[in-house]
């Protein structure tokens, strides 16, 4: 059961509407005499002018915000929501955004036109009715749930809850119900009495209300009557109505029941009404407002806040202006420097100025002071004026303490005035050329040597009596007006410096325009943050209350924050400032400061501070400011999975592995300025970076990879370098299949066998490979060893086969000589003709020997190429034509087309040339043919013949074995020569096979076929 509720009142739909006037009691012996009457009209009309001027007004309709214009009742939740009752459904503001609750969104609700609210739960909840008396409330999850009315409230024996349309319990269980014109009073079960009320206004929108133990009403006549908790009915004085804001008319009177607090609406006002004798109200004036059909009103001191709802215009938010704003009479308001005047005066560049009056022109008649002015110690004013009154020109002009002219001072005018501590005043000028400092000295102005700057200088502030810092456009220094010394500051000389300050650490604060503000601190300069709109990067002053705020004005609102938080900054500490921000919504008539002047803030003698904008001077105490600080808690309001409304137990959710995006929005009531309260995200395990929220409250991820997050909110609450309100999400996304440790430890165990059948088949091939390496060795040593006996077979086969031509071609040398030396010319001929076909077969030989050595070489690469066999065939022919000659032997060539091979060219010459050279040693007087045909797979037979005298078998036999084992072993036929051993090498670097038939004295025939034939041209060829 949901025990009640703090404060509850309410009207009824059924009863209580009338027009009738409330008459004061009273009032008429109090206004004797006309003037009288006047006289405190207009101080009434006077102060009624200034509560309406004080708040700033913030209206929602349905072009803005709201479903309809009808709101019939607001609240205030525990968590600082605030809750409306419309006819289009209940909705819910934090601050910035709307919730609608309606029948679309929630099913639970019957109706979407909600009559009002009945209050609070015990625990601070709302609950409200619609049209058809059913009841809503939200559950400890905050899911909206129907209740039963007599859950939540008392009625008398034979009613139903849902008839009462006024409850007021002590917490006794004890006081006042209401049904229709009748009054209970309950205690525990009981009724201890009952009264009807026939006088009754049924016409009023809420009719009753209750104070402390009475419970009061509106009569027919408007009169407001009392009953107490005895019963007893008297009539009711009321003070402190305002005359001026009655207004007849049937709805310009209404109850506001608010907790134990009762609030009264007469006309175009709004009283909270006290007790102030045994029969008689006070009305104290709340709020002034034109605002038709006001039908809910709720206040909230702490939260600077005043809600009013209309049955025809909506929702109004009245929130009081904590500064105060002066400008001229005749409306003029920019403002530049400032001169404190007795306690609450300034004195400005256009003249005297009071909270409640001014002087504009005042004194002298001056119309432009320029942008200085200085209040000295002893209280006297120092002025710059171009014109006077009198006509007369003067630059600097010293007034008294009541403003009196003291001294006229010649020479350079004055754009900025300081005093140093020994009381000496000084100046900072322009003589034409250059912008120079001086002092007052006798009747004139004394410049200095130190300072010559042919850029602008804006301000300069003195450290001590000697050292001044002196800043302007593109220039910072440090100047001692002794020494002459210069002290520059790279680091800011990029910079226009607008505006400087010495705190009481020695500490100085510089502001730019357009950069942002720095700190200087024992001769180190620090960059400061800026706020998250970059407003600080105009800043034009620094005044520090006692309370260590530093307020900064700028282009767009004025700042505070507290010191000790930029302290971190000096210190290279990382930490996070709270900027606090005001607008004109605050009191101001723009939001546009002005800097650039001297001094660019004052302190006034009664603690306000004064700074000047381009439409007043705002004026205000630092330590009456009391803006509303973000200090609620951070709600989850929403959270879509691939857009569908999931339910958050706790703060923790699990999530499918396949999902495409998660939607969160959050909600976190704050009724101050929007930018005093900025929330932010990070999603740890992703991202330890906090990121802004956009506008709508709104972060969306998308595909986050198997894992478990925690995303959290958080946002300043306030000053103070760790005081966040945070909430956070605990996401835990769920693994595919193959991402469960079911799945890996499947993975692991047949990674396992797997690794064990990869190393069970390495082994065995390592085993096979070991043989087979084994086999290789033993291969490649009997190859070794052929290979070197082979060398040494053909060292002594290559000197055997090169001695006897050597030898025969120095016999032949030596005939020639004996030829020529008898002049037997023929002779002579024949021998040197057989000396050049020697030498021939020498150069053959060496050159086919090396070609084979090469081919056994590993590194020997068998290049293979396109070409045309007639072409090779010619060649050979005209190498042999002399030496075939000479043993009368005829070479030929049969073809079935013009070939074309694809093959190594070099090697397949050595190879024809070789069984040409063999075939003609073993003919004479016959004929060697050399035959091409095609075989199968697109290669082609090349067969050399001869008729010469054959071969015997055993000397077939050894050369048909040779051939056999080619690929076993280096063997050569013994005592024979190399041409054989180089055909058969030759041919297997070729990839050809070699077959040899012969005969004694019948020829010899060796064919080499599987040599791969290239783009042929078909036709028969005979050449001899």
């Amino acid at each position: 059961m949901i025990n009640h509720y703090k404060g509850v009142l309410h009207r009824s739909s059924i009863m209580y509407y009338s027009a009738l006037r409330l008459s004061l009691p009273g009032m008429c012996y109090l206004i004797c005499k006309k003037t009288a009457l006047l006289f405190i009209t207009l101080l009434i009309a006077l102060n009624v002018t200034g509560i309406t001027s004080d708040y700033s007004v913030t209206h929602y309709t349905n072009e803005n915000g709201l479903p309809q214009n009808s709101i019939k009742g607001i609240e205030l939740d525990k968590n600082g929501f605030l809750w409306l009752a419309t006819e289009s459904g209940l909705l819910r503001f934090d601050g910035r955004q709307f919730k609608l609750y309606d029948r679309k969104h929630f099913p639970v609700m019957v109706s979407n036109r909600i009559i009002g609210f009945m209050g609070l739960t015990e625990d601070n909840m709302v609950y409200f009715y619609d049209e058809h008396l059913n009841y809503y409330s939200f559950n400890q999850q905050q899911e909206l749930t129907r209740i039963d009315a007599k859950a939540i409230r008392r009625t008398p024996d034979g009613y139903d809850p849902r008839q009462l349309d006024l409850d007021k319990i002590n917490g006794k269980d004890e006081g006042f119900l209401g049904i229709r014109d009748t009054v209970f009073y309950i205690s525990g079960n009981k009724n201890l009495w009952i009264r009807r009320l026939p006088d009754v206004n049924q016409e009023v929108y809420t009719v009753v209300g209750h104070l402390n133990e009475k419970l009061y009403y509106l009569n027919k006549q408007l009169k407001i009557k009392s009953i107490d908790k005895k019963g007893n009915i008297k009539d009711v004085l009321l003070k402190g109505v305002h005359p001026d804001l009655m207004v007849t008319g049937p709805y310009n009177y209404c109850f506001f029941q608010q907790a134990r607090d009762l609030y009264l609406l007469i006309g175009k006002g709004i009283y909270q009404l006290q007790e102030t004798g045994e029969q008689e109200l006070t009305a104290d004036l709340m709020l002034q407002t034109d605002v038709p059909g006001i039908y809910a009103y709720r206040n909230y001191p702490s939260l600077n806040l005043q809600a009013i709802g209309s049955l025809t215009h909506g929702l109004y938010l009245y929130r009081k202006k904590q500064f105060k704003t002066l400008r001229y009479p005749n409306g003029y308001g920019n403002f530049y420097s400032q001169a404190v005047y007795r306690d609450t005066g300034v004195l400005t560049n256009w003249g005297l100025i009071y909270p409640s009056s001014s002087r504009f022109g005042y004194p002298l008649g001056i119309r432009d002071m320029g942008r200085s002015l200085l209040r000295d110690a002893r209280g006297h004013y120092w002025i710059n004026s171009w014109l006077l009154r009198d006509g007369k020109f003067y630059n600097v002009i010293e007034l008294d303490e009541q403003l009196k002219m003291v001294k006229r001072y010649s020479g350079k005018s004055a754009l900025c005035y300081q005093q140093t501590p020994d009381g000496t005043i000084w100046v900072l000028t322009h003589d034409g050329y250059q912008y120079r400092m001086g002092r007052i000295s006798g009747d004139s102005v004394k410049l200095i040597p130190g300072l010559r700057s042919k850029t602008p200088v804006i301000t300069f502030l003195p450290e001590n009596n000697e050292a001044f810092w002196i800043g302007g456009v593109n220039s910072f220094v440090k100047l001692n007006v002794r020494t002459g010394k210069e002290q520059h500051y790279k680091s800011l000389e990029q910079f226009t410096i607008e505006t400087l300050y010495l705190d009481a650490d020695k500490v100085l604060w510089i502001g730019t325009t357009g950069n942002g503000f720095f700190a200087l601190k024992e001769n180190k300069v620090y960059q400061l943050p800026l706020d998250s709109k970059n407003n600080l990067s105009n800043v034009h002053a620094f005044i520090e209350d006692k309370s260590g705020f530093l307020w900064m004005s700028t282009n767009n609102g004025l700042f505070r924050c507290r010191k000790e938080e930029l302290t971190p900054f000096i210190d290279h500490r990382t930490a996070t400032v709270y900027y606090q921000y005001f607008s004109k919504e605050s009191g101001f008539n723009t939001n546009e400061f002005n800097g650039s002047c001297t001094p660019f803030a004052v302190v006034l003698g009664n603690g306000k501070f004064s700074f000047p904008s381009l439409d007043g001077l705002v004026q205000f105490y630092p330590d009456s400011i009391n803006e509303v600080l973000p200090v609620s808690k951070i709600f989850v309001d929403k959270l879509l999975i691939d857009g569908k409304p999931q339910l958050l137990t706790g703060n923790r959710i699990s999530i499918d592995p396949s999902f495409k995006y998660l939607e969160v929005q959050v909600a976190s009531p704050y009724f101050g300025h929007p930018a005093n309260q900025m929330l932010e995200y990070r999603l740890t395990g992703l991202d330890s970076a906090w990121q802004p929220l956009k506008e709508d409250n709104t972060v969306v991820f998308n595909n986050l990879a198997y894992g478990k997050y925690n995303l959290q909110f958080r946002k300043r609450a306030g000053f103070g370098n760790s005081n966040f309100v945070t909430t956070s999400v605990l996401l835990s996304v769920k693994p595919f299949f193959y991402q469960t440790i079911y799945f890996k430890a499947a993975l692991l165990i047949a990674m396992s066998l797997l690794v064990f059948l990869i190393v069970k088949l390495r082994y065995a091939y390592l085993v096979k490979r070991n043989k087979a390496l084994e086999q290789e060795v033993e291969q490649r040593t009997l190859h070794l060893r052929s290979a070197n006996h082979l060398k040494e077979k053909i060292l002594m086969m290559v000197g055997h086969d090169l001695q006897s031509p050597l030898h025969f071609l120095g016999y032949l040398s030596e005939s020639n000589y004996d030829a020529l030396m008898s002049k037997e010319h023929e002779k002579a001929g024949l021998i040197s003709r057989e000396m050049k076909n020697t030498t021939k077969k020498i150069y053959a030989f060496v050159d086919e020997f090396n070609l084979w050595a090469r081919a056994h070489d590993e590194r020997f690469n068998l290049k293979k190429m396109v070409f045309s066999l007639d072409t090779l065939l010619n060649e050979l022919h005209v190498f042999y034509k002399e030496i075939l000659e000479i043993r009368g032997n005829r070479l030929t060539f049969t073809m079935s087309r013009a070939y074309e091979l694809y093959t190594n060219r070099e090697l397949l010459k050595a190879v024809l040339r070789n069984l040409v050279d063999n075939a003609n040693k073993h003919t004479r007087d016959g004929v060697i043919d050399i035959y091409c045909t095609e075989y199968e797979h697109e290669t082609c037979l090349i067969r050399v013949s001869d008729t010469g005298n054959g071969m015997s078998p055993e000397v077939l036999s050894k050369l048909r074995t040779l051939i056999s084992e080619r690929d076993k072993t280096f063997a050569i036929e013994p005592g024979s020569k190399l041409g054989y051993q180089f055909i058969i090498d030759f041919a297997v670097r070729l990839g050809a096979s070699i077959a040899i038939d012969s005969e004694k004295n019948k020829g010899t025939n060796v064919s080499i076929y599987g040599i791969r034939s290239g783009v042929s041209t078909f036709g028969t060829l005979h050449h001899h």
